[in-house]
């Protein structure tokens, strides 16, 4: 079905030169050089169908060598298609501006002239582009990667031209733009090579709960994960004691990255300790 769809374009874009060659009639030539609107039009569409085969054929190839599916989508092949997005916009301009009979070299001035502007007043659209463009073939941040960006923290579902897309841990789905995530702390926890995570809480002083039973009710738990922990990791210790409380840390480890299995991990082991303490009352 690709090998098809490549031959299909390849003949449209063919068809479409020998038409603007005017295939072989000078008359069909001569009419179409001589049309305000079809010239620009057919020489859209030839540069529309050109990027289009090329931008196809390098994602194509790239899926190829990497041996990922022809629907899986990473870095490059958003920055590839992104880059079809910038140049078919460009390609509306020229033709938009080839209506009105501007020759070459005017035509490449009138669109110094236009990008300036639109740089001037779209700076926040024109920097986000940019800013994107950096983002899609960086090596800091992939579709899929489980990140924290300022005050969000999920799961990249998309990189465009414009925003990154995150599905955070309550599934909703946040956009954020690129301007703010380039200049913003990023961090990546997929790309972390450790996965621990600390569990903080206190209990009161009254409760007279000792560390050793608190132990065995709490590893009794990781005790259920152990096939997801590394179990030569796990910790529990106290943080602090005073008149008021005693503040335990406790201190495990993913073999992989899983935010929702530590959430669960974490809501589990506060549970019990919860469960523990209305049992002393």
């Amino acid at each position: 079905m690709i090998i098809l769809r490549f031959i299909v374009k390849l003949i449209v874009l063919v068809l479409l030169i020998s038409l603007r060659e005017g295939l072989g009639s000078e008359f069909i030539k001569s009419l179409v050089d001589n049309s305000r609107i079809a010239s620009p039009l057919l020489n859209f569409l030839i540069f529309l169908s050109a990027i289009n085969l090329i931008i196809r054929t390098s994602q194509f190839f790239y899926r190829k060598r990497k041996k990922y599916g022809h629907k899986y989508s990473d870095n490059v092949i958003i920055g590839l298609q992104n880059i079809y997005y910038i140049l078919t916009a460009v390609g509306i301009i020229f033709m938009i501006l080839g209506f009105f009979g501007l020759e070459p070299k005017v035509l490449l001035t009138s669109i110094s002239i236009v990008a300036a502007a639109i740089a001037i007043i779209s700076k926040e659209q024109v920097t986000d582009i940019i800013c994107g463009m950096n983002i899609s073939f960086s090596r800091e941040l992939a579709i899929g990667d489980y990140v924290r960006c300022g005050d969000h923290k999920g799961t990249v579902v998309d990189i465009n031209i414009h925003k990154i897309v995150l599905r955070n841990d309550s599934d909703d789905i946040v956009f954020i733009s690129n301007t703010k995530a380039y200049y913003s702390d990023i961090i990546n926890f997929t790309q972390r090579e450790i996965k621990n995570y600390n569990l903080d809480f206190g209990i009161s002083g009254s409760k007279h709960i000792s560390k050793s039973e608190l132990q065995i009710h709490i590893f009794k738990i990781l005790d259920n994960y152990k096939q997801a922990l590394d179990a030569e990791y796990n910790q529990f210790k106290i943080l602090s004691i005073d008149k008021e409380e005693v503040k335990y840390r406790i201190q495990f480890k993913l073999k992989q990255l899983d935010p929702h299995l530590e959430q669960e991990i974490k809501a589990s082991i506060l549970e019990v300790v919860h469960n523990l303490i209305l049992s002393v009352n």
